[in-house]
């Protein structure tokens, strides 16, 4: 199916690509159909683009992009709502917000969206997380998980130093 869209103009819209949100979004309840369209560069952001509203797109990103950890509790009304099968079924994503200075851009992760790649169902559900905020400083937190990815890496400091040279194993 072809769709037009103010930001993308037309695009060609396969079935098996479309995800339905039959709740719709906050806010926006009576848009149900969207497509996830990759970013011309190929990274971490993507594009929830509304078929139902051609003017309607969010920038996306899933959360493990940009966090060093997104501990979500999805309901089990939300997993029966949603067919999820296994945890492997899911993905993720916080909606962005790109304020005049990219720099300052905020991700909600108090209002993610969980979608079933097996199914094509997908809801916004709300997380009562206390640390989970509707605006997330992606930049602040993409520091935070460097670091602690490096952290991670780095050999602790009363760890014996290695050695390359092999063992000579005797017998008693």
């Amino acid at each position: 199916m072809k769709i037009t869209t103010t930001r993308f103009g037309e695009i060609e819209v396969a079935p098996e690509e479309i995800v339905e949100f039959s709740e719709g979004l906050l806010g926006f309840e009576d848009a149900h159909r969207f497509v996830i369209l990759n970013t011309q560069d190929g990274g971490p952001f993507r594009w929830l683009q509304c078929l139902d509203k051609g003017d309607l797109a969010f920038v996306i990103i899933e959360p493990l992009q940009f966090m060093f950890a997104y501990d979500l509790e999805i309901s089990d009304a939300d997993v029966e709502f949603l067919g999820v099968q296994a945890v492997e079924d899911i993905v993720l994503y916080a909606i962005v917000t790109i304020p005049d200075n990219p720099r300052d851009m905020t991700a909600n992760l108090q209002g993610p969206l969980v979608i079933n790649v097996k199914t094509r169902r997908g809801r916004q559900i709300i997380s009562n997380n206390p640390a989970h905020s509707l605006k997330t400083s992606i930049l602040a937190a993409m520091e935070d998980r460097a670091r602690r990815l490096a952290a991670a890496a780095q050999p602790p400091a009363d760890a014996p130093a290695s050695t390359d040279s092999p063992k000579k194993e005797g017998r008693g």
